[in-house]
C-alpha cells in the first residue's frame, strides 16, 4: 500500500512537470520621450545649442528627449494644456501669467531685447522718441516685452506682428519695416542661417528694457521633474558645458 501512495505521487508529480512553463521574462516599457517645445530650428545657432545642452541633461535624467519646433505663441499654449512637457526658455515673470507651467529655477541664459533696423540713417535716442516718427515696425507674436513697449508709442496701423524671425528680417531688409524688435539671441541666431549670412547691414538701433535671465518651464504635469532638471543644470554649468554647447553651435553654423 505504501508502495502504491509513492508511485501515485511520483506519477503525479511527473504529470505536473510535464506542463510546468518556464517564466517568461519581463520587459520593462522604455520610458515615454519627453517633449520640449521651441521656436528655434537645429539649423540655428539658438536652436543648436538648446539641443546639445538638454539632449545631455536628459541623457542624464535617464530620460529620453524629443523636440517639437512651432511659432512663440503656440510654445506657450501648448505647455499651458500639457500637450507638451515644457519649454527650454521663458523670463522669471512669465510664471505669473501662465500657471499650467512650473519655473525650473536655475536660469540658463541671459538675453536682451533691442530695436534692429538694416537702414544707416536711422538714428534714435529713446525709445520714447519713436512716437514722433512715421516709421513703420513690426516684432514676433510671442514675445510681449516687445509688444507692450511698442503699442503704447505707434498706431496700429504701422505696427505689425510676424510669425517668426525669418519673416522679421525679409521685411526689414525688403524696407517693408524700417524696425524690427527682437530678442538679441534669436536675431543674431537666424542672422547665422544661409539665407541672411550676408545681411551684413542689420544693427540694433536701440535696447529695449534690461537684459533678462532665462529659465526652463515645464508643463505642471511634469512638476516632479522640475527640482531634478535643475540640480543637472546647475551641475553642467559648474562643468562649463552650458558654455562649451554654445562654442559648438557657433562652430557649427
Amino acid at each position: 500500500m505504501m508502495r502504491k501512495t509513492i508511485s501515485m505521487s511520483l506519477l503525479i508529480g511527473c504529470m505536473l512537470a510535464s506542463f510546468a512553463v518556464l517564466p517568461c521574462p519581463i520587459h520593462s516599457e522604455p520610458p515615454h520621450p519627453f517633449v520640449m517645445a521651441t521656436d528655434q530650428p537645429e539649423t540655428a545657432y539658438e536652436g543648436k545649442w538648446q539641443r546639445l545642452a538638454y539632449q545631455e541633461a536628459f541623457k542624464r535624467l535617464g530620460i529620453p528627449l524629443e523636440v517639437d519646433v512651432m511659432p512663440t505663441q503656440r510654445v506657450s499654449a501648448m505647455v499651458d494644456s500639457g500637450d507638451v512637457d515644457g519649454q527650454f526658455m521663458r523670463v522669471r515673470a512669465y510664471a505669473d501669467a501662465h500657471p499650467e507651467q512650473v519655473r525650473v529655477d536655475e536660469p540658463i541664459y541671459e538675453v536682451g531685447f533691442a530695436l534692429w533696423v538694416s537702414n544707416p540713417a536711422l538714428t534714435l535716442s529713446r525709445l520714447q522718441d519713436l512716437a514722433a516718427t512715421s516709421w513703420i515696425g513690426a516684432y514676433k507674436r510671442g514675445v510681449e516685452l516687445c509688444q507692450r513697449a511698442l503699442s503704447p508709442l505707434v498706431p496700429a496701423d504701422r505696427l505689425f506682428s510676424v510669425s517668426s524671425e525669418d519673416v522679421g528680417l525679409r521685411m526689414l531688409l525688403s524696407g517693408r519695416v524700417d524696425y524690427y524688435c527682437e530678442i538679441d539671441a534669436a536675431l543674431q541666431s537666424a542672422l547665422y542661417s544661409p539665407e541672411f549670412k550676408d545681411a551684413k547691414s542689420v544693427r540694433p538701433l536701440l535696447t529695449v528694457g534690461d537684459r533678462i535671465i532665462l529659465y526652463p518651464y515645464l508643463s505642471r504635469k511634469q512638476a516632479d521633474l522640475a527640482p531634478r532638471l535643475a540640480t543637472v543644470l546647475k551641475a553642467m554649468k559648474a562643468e562649463g558645458l552650458l558654455e562649451r554647447f554654445r562654442h559648438e553651435a557657433l562652430g557649427n553654423r
